[in-house]
């Protein structure tokens, strides 16, 4: 059964169907059903709602992005719910009305909504080293969207849109696919680290089983997989976190935290979670061959993570000084551009 926030899209390209208009006031029904009749859009009214069929509701809501018939206010007063061929009108379906206000919003995601309407995330690999012998151990893999004139949307850009829409949920299951069949497609060997947003998973057990089965069907050892958390910072709910890596942990996974040492929150989750690995944030490694403070935190993450029996990733390294001084401290592994950055494909794969 398809999951309602991590399967479907709110808006679509090829979605059309009945729309439904319904409205704060009588005044602004009768300023809409002028702009529908000089507009020449097929529509019938009843009472305080205007259903124009058989209608895409992208390409209304484009047309009113050019018309401007209302104002900002005005659109806030307008719910727009878009019923698909032979859909009842019930509790179900009234949960997808919006204002048009906010469907514009949407309209001004749609590059991201794009991307996940096609599945052309993409994941880039940036190798992870081990101190011992410097030997790369495995891969993180970085997500990135193709647009469809050929260019790429990074994370920050694509996690901003997901935030403001509501689109997280989609986002997160998806970067999660693309990770795992890129990783295969190159046949990657070794640690594979895969990010997950602990906040777009509301029920491991429903959400992430399509995860499972996609290492499962893919062929990869989940003893290979990291599952890294990341904005560590933002989690409020330890206990609903602690569910999803025991979840991860019961189906042969680790689990990783990103960014400790970059506050509180990371030092009391890596307290509470007692993860496989850290990633010390790569602002405490900055410089750290020449920053008595940094060094202090460092020290202070390493010795916790040795008594804890945790693995301690450096990333974020950039000079053989910075990587000296991890490795006479205590790091198990390490990452950044000294030993490559981000790319589609992985040298020798």
């Amino acid at each position: 059964m398809a999951c309602p926030r991590c399967q479907t899209l709110p808006l679509t390209s090829s979605a059309r169907g009945e729309l439904l208009l319904t409205f704060a006031v009588r005044e602004l029904r009768d300023k809409c059903l002028g702009y529908l009749e000089q507009a020449s859009l097929v529509h019938r009214v009843e009472e305080m709602v205007v259903r124009l069929p058989d209608t895409c509701l992208l390409d209304f809501l484009e047309r009113l992005r050019v018309d401007e018939p209302f104002n900002a206010l005005e659109r806030e007063g307008i719910l727009a719910l878009l019923l698909a061929p032979g859909e009842g009108l019930d509790f179900h379906a009234f949960t997808r009305a919006h204002s048009l206000e906010r469907w514009f919003a949407l309209l001004a995601a749609r590059p991201l909504l794009e991307i996940l309407e096609y599945q052309r995330f993409v994941s880039w690999f940036q190798p992870i080293v081990s101190i011992a012998d410097g030997a790369v151990v495995g891969h993180e893999a970085l997500l990135r969207g193709r647009l469809p004139e050929g260019g790429l949307m990074f994370p920050g850009e694509i996690f901003s849109l997901a935030a403001a829409n509501d689109l997280l949920f989609q986002v997160d299951r998806q970067a999660r696919a693309a990770a795992l069949h890129c990783a295969a497609a190159q046949g990657l060997d070794g640690l594979l680290f895969i990010n997950f947003l602990p906040t777009a998973i509301y029920d491991p057990v429903h959400c992430l089983r399509s995860t499972v089965g996609w290492a499962r069907k893919l062929g990869i050892d989940p003893g290979r997989i990291v599952f890294e958390v990341v904005e560590t910072e933002r989690v409020g709910d330890i206990e609903h976190l602690k569910r999803i890596l025991d979840y991860y942990r019961d189906a042969g996974y680790r689990v990783a935290l990103d960014d400790v040492g970059s506050g509180y929150a990371s030092l009391n989750l890596l307290a509470q979670l007692r993860p496989d690995i850290i990633k010390v944030d790569m602002e405490i490694i900055r410089d750290i061959d020449r920053d008595p403070a940094r060094q202090s935190i460092y020290r202070a993450l390493a010795s916790i993570a040795a008594e804890l029996d945790i693995e301690l990733l450096a990333e974020g390294i950039e000079t053989e000084a910075e990587l000296d001084y991890v490795r006479r401290h205590g790091a198990d592994l390490a990452q950044g551009y000294l030993f490559g950055r981000p790319g589609p494909e992985v040298a020798g794969s």
